[in-house]
């Protein structure tokens, strides 16, 4: 029984910048592909739960890249599930380029709810998901959780069809990419980021509208708080540049 395993993809047109290299938004989605797939092959995936009236939600993700690859580069993510508690599992990936050389590591921490009642279940619930543990960590740590901030509202968003996913609320790669559109084209000519870390705390579902909130705590590392009107504080995020 395999209980890591390496997923590849190349990286095309859909998945780049202006730069010509992967997109914040981009790699988050590959990574999050990835759990995906590895969930299905291990019997737990997305469908599976929803056929029990359970689904994924992914709680908190951190991800710290050396390098962002380019257009037609090839990349493989490796992944494991690290532990498995009460209410969390954490999920971890190593990202390594064609010649297999290190370019980052992510790590994410989920949860399981109830479709129903939309409240987080014991996981338990699915026992064999302790038949893959892997105890091994990442130099990046896990995700942590980051404290409230004030800042000035750099984005604004309203939540339409095209960001609604499967679990009937907008997909956490919309989060990113809100997060990402509080800069502009110049600054990402000067500045790549570095490592991202952000934690979901509310689902946001369509209608619902939006500010993002973004605060420089000191050169290159920035904060940031996604707000709406119905909900209020539905994301934390940090994100350091050089």
């Amino acid at each position: 029984m395999e209980k890591i395993r390496k997923y590849h993809y190349q990286i095309s047109a859909q998945h780049i910048d202006f730069q010509k290299k992967v997109s914040l938004s981009s790699l988050f989605h590959l990574i999050l592909k990835t759990a995906g797939v590895d969930a299905d092959n291990n019997g737990f995936g997305l469908l599976k739960l929803q056929s029990e009236n359970y689904t994924w939600v992914l709680s908190r993700f951190v991800m710290d890249m050396e390098r962002f690859p380019k257009e037609d580069e090839k990349i493989a993510i490796e992944t494991w599930i690290q532990d498995v508690e009460t209410m969390f599992t954490t999920r971890n990936f190593r990202i390594t380029n064609g010649n297999n050389e290190l370019i980052g590591y992510a790590s994410s921490s989920w949860a399981v709810i109830d479709m129903k009642t939309r409240q987080g279940v014991l996981l338990d619930t699915l026992p064999s998901l302790n038949q893959f543990i892997v105890p091994e960590t990442t130099p990046i740590g896990t995700p942590t959780r980051i404290p409230n901030i004030k800042g000035e509202v750099a984005n604004r968003f309203e939540v339409k069809y095209s960001h609604i996913d499967i679990n009937r609320h907008a997909s956490s790669s919309f989060y990113i990419q809100w997060i990402a559109d509080c800069f502009s084209l110049d600054f990402y000519q000067t500045h790549t980021p570095k490592r991202l870390e952000i934690n979901f705390l509310k689902e946001i579902t369509f209608g619902d509208t939006g500010e993002v909130y973004r605060e420089e705590k000191a050169g290159g590392d920035y904060y940031f708080q996604i707000v709406t009107r119905e909900k209020g504080i539905a994301c934390r995020a940090r994100m350091t540049t050089w």
